[in-house]
């Protein structure tokens, strides 16, 4: 009995430490397993996090993409407006202006250069442009936190553009955007526990920016003319132009170009032209004339004659409103109408002696052989402009320029040239000063060859004429680009 007794015993005591060792055990493995679900917990939530974050990474990549066409229509607009400045100034050649300070028409001589080196700087304007453009529209970027779920959320912790640089013209941009896990909250107005947040920082790359196409462009014909340098150079200028033959008197239109006369020229025939209304650049070239032109009605149409001959008695008693530019010598006899208006121009134009012009233009043009101008005692009266390039003349007397009567004394006058009354004498030597105050004098005098020619009335448009074609690069209206985006986890 007491052998039993004291084998119960035992059994109690390794009953007992097997329960403290099960107990023990069951202790470690639900510790364990209770830091294994923390762990997962931990990792649920941080990858809910990169979740709102991808999320906001997403959206505004998105955002950033249409700042970047919003961008690119708006200074698209300025580029446009920036080739029309330019095709207006194109075809304004050789007369155009300077649009910038580095594309100068003296240090860019051929045209299509200076096109180019404008394109070049607007390029660079316009990508300045674009740059400062795309700052303010990323800055309307809403950048406040926005809720995916109720314990889910995302912000645009930055974003900002890099600076292009000369090598690298790609638009770069990066920004941060923060996802957050956080605890439900039970009151809406109560502070929120954020749990987990998770903020990658992202790199966009959008391609280079170009607004003009170099590799397709349009062609802008540009006509031309070249101001006279020279005054004898006037009429090679004008001679030197093939002309198509004129049409008949019934087919004469408004916009007909200049044209060659066949025959003798008629009263009838100008006065068809004048009635069509033909454009102000239009002339005509005639070689033959009536036999006097003393009685004769020209209509103000610019006749030009290069071999043509005045024959018989020249005499403009009874010839009105002709415009007559003759390459020769032209000695017109009597002009004693008073209400002309007619308008010549020669090489050299001498009246008969003691003539006193009313209303009427005559220019010496001059020649390089210099031939003999002469004036016996001729008065430039009211409404008539005597002009003469003495760089190409010789005036005999030597000084017939330098004794000019400009008295209003009424009678014959000592010199061989008087101007009285409204009548202006014009005269050009590109040695000579110009005359300070002109209008204020009845003789002026001109260094500049253009501003003689217009203020004695000569059109501009009868310069050297050309034809040039210049290329300018097409606007790129639609723009395809593909976005480079790299995030860092």
């Amino acid at each position: 009995m007491n052998k039993l007794k004291e084998e119960g015993g035992y059994t109690l005591i390794i009953a007992l430490l097997l329960i403290v060792l099960f107990m023990g055990m069951s202790a470690v493995f639900v510790q364990a397993s209770l830091s294994h679900a923390t762990q997962e917990q931990t990792v649920d939530q941080g990858n809910l996090a990169v979740s709102a974050a991808e999320m906001g990474v997403e959206k505004y990549s998105k955002e950033a993409e249409n700042a970047f066409a919003k961008t690119y229509a708006k200074v698209n607009a300025s580029a446009l407006l920036k080739k029309k400045a330019l095709e207006a100034e194109v075809k304004k050649y050789p007369n155009h202006a300077n649009l910038n300070a580095i594309c100068l028409k003296a240090s860019k001589p051929v045209m299509q250069d200076w096109i180019q080196c404008n394109i070049d700087k607007y390029d660079e304007e316009l990508r300045t442009e674009f740059f400062n453009e795309m700052q303010v529209q990323l800055s309307l970027i809403n950048k406040d936190e926005v809720a995916v779920s109720d314990t889910l959320s995302h912000e645009l912790a930055s974003i900002s553009l890099l600076p292009m640089t000369a090598t690298d013209k790609t638009i770069n941009l990066k920004m941060d955007v923060t996802g957050e896990k956080s605890e439900p909250n039970q009151v809406p107005s109560a502070t929120k526990t954020v749990l987990r947040s998770k903020t990658l920082p992202t790199e966009l790359n959008f391609p280079e920016v170009p607004f003009f196409n170099d590799d397709s462009v349009s062609e802008v014909e540009v006509k031309w003319g070249q101001p006279i340098t020279e005054v004898t150079n006037f009429f090679p200028q004008l001679v030197d132009k093939p002309l198509a033959a004129c049409p008949s008197a019934a087919s004469i239109t408004a916009d007909m170009s200049p044209c060659k006369f066949d025959g003798v020229i008629t009263e009838a025939y100008l006065k068809a032209l004048k009635d069509a209304n033909v454009d102000g650049s239009f002339y005509i070239k005639v070689d033959e004339f009536p036999q006097q032109i003393n009685n004769f009605n020209a209509y103000n149409i610019p006749i030009l004659a290069d071999s043509g001959s005045i024959t018989t008695q020249p005499n403009i008693n009874q010839t009105d409103n002709l415009t007559l530019y003759y390459k020769g010598l032209l000695a017109l006899q009597n002009t004693n109408v008073h209400t002309n208006n007619n308008f010549i121009v020669a090489e050299i134009i001498t009246f008969q002696n003691n003539q006193n012009i009313y209303n009427n233009t005559i220019i010496n043009i001059g020649n390089t052989a210099k031939s003999t101008y002469t004036a016996s005692k001729v008065t430039i009266n009211d409404g008539s402009k005597l002009c003469v390039n003495l760089d190409g003349i010789t005036p005999s007397p030597a000084d017939m320029f330098t004794k000019i009567d400009v008295s209003e004394t009424n009678g014959s006058s000592s010199s061989d040239l008087a101007v009285r009354g409204t009548g202006k004498i014009y005269l050009f030597s590109k040695t000579g000063p110009a005359t300070v105050l002109p209008s204020n004098a009845k003789v002026v005098y001109f260094n500049d060859p253009t501003k003689f020619l217009e203020n004695c009335g000569v059109a501009v448009n009868y310069n050297v004429e050309g034809v040039e074609i210049f290329g300018l690069p097409l606007l790129i209206s639609d723009l395809e680009w593909d976005v480079n985006m790299d995030v860092t986890y």
